[in-house]
């Protein structure tokens, strides 16, 4: 027996999400969850690991359909094609960028987006078997006994699972889109001393040089946690660089804050 494709749904207009359920499960396919968010999008994807997201492209919030897709992709290898009611030149040029698998221009029928959806799961599928696939079961980021960061090439915040909303004591809506340095506030461990740098500045250094850091977060009420942190690069197939994956290891010995005069250092 065949095992049906699970499709998640990422479109902000309750009814139109409603038809599409109807219509996509009228075509023999699973719907694995909904969104109506670029951020709710992300956690869905981690939480469902769906065989394909149908996304509308003109979602309101911190980032749109274009942005969301782009993560969705390179981060977990998870095909997308878009829908959207605009059908302009404009349009189709920002969502080349998010490197989708199909383009659906509303209103669409059955055969249609049937069509759509089968090219684009057969082009995922000639796209794995020329460049392999990329990540593990995406559940399991959501129950390591680690914190996981997603970074974007600029420094915000993607996607952070439950163990790092718990390093950092801060929600991933909370985090979403925000830049590091805004939501981890840290200073140096005392093997840490010379020039003082942003989390930002450390985070580059050890992709740089390729070793980890040990830090002390700061948090709400002035309780401190020591972590380690450790980073590596995100590429894309062609080898570009896409974002970043920070790890955050607990460390439960006593922390050694830097003394006055290596902190002046």
């Amino acid at each position: 027996m065949m095992e049906t494709t699970e499709i998640l749904i990422v479109e902000d207009d309750p009814l139109i999400r409603q038809v599409l359920e109807i219509m996509l499960r009228k075509l023999g396919y699973s719907i694995c969850g909904t969104a109506a968010s670029g951020e709710e999008a992300i956690m869905q994807v981690v939480a469902t690991n769906p065989d394909l997201v149908l996304m509308d492209i003109g979602l309101n919030g911190v980032c749109d359909g274009i942005i969301a897709a782009t993560h969705i992709f390179e981060f977990f290898s998870i095909p997308v094609v878009f829908s959207t009611g605009h059908s302009g030149g404009e349009f189709i040029e920002r969502a080349k960028v998010a490197r989708p698998f199909g383009y659906l221009t509303k209103p669409f029928n059955d055969r249609e987006l049937y069509s759509t959806i089968e090219i684009a799961l057969n082009s995922y599928e000639m796209y794995i078997d020329r460049f392999g696939k990329k990540g593990r079961k995406l559940h399991e980021l959501l129950h390591l006994d680690e914190g996981l960061l997603f970074l974007d090439t600029e420094g915000r915040i993607v996607f952070s699972n439950p163990y790092a909303e718990h390093l950092i004591s801060l929600s991933h809506q909370d985090a979403f889109f925000k830049y590091i340095g805004e939501v981890i506030d840290y200073e140096p461990a005392a093997s840490m001393v010379g020039e003082q740098l942003t989390l930002w500045d450390r985070i580059r250094e050890s992709i740089a040089i390729g070793t980890g850091h040990d830090m002390i977060i700061r948090m709400s009420g002035g309780k401190k946690r020591m972590v380690h942190m450790s980073v590596i690069s995100r590429k894309n197939c062609r080898g570009t660089t896409i974002g970043y994956i920070i790890k955050l290891e607990q460390k439960f010995g006593e922390y050694r804050p830097l003394s006055r005069r290596a902190q002046a250092s």
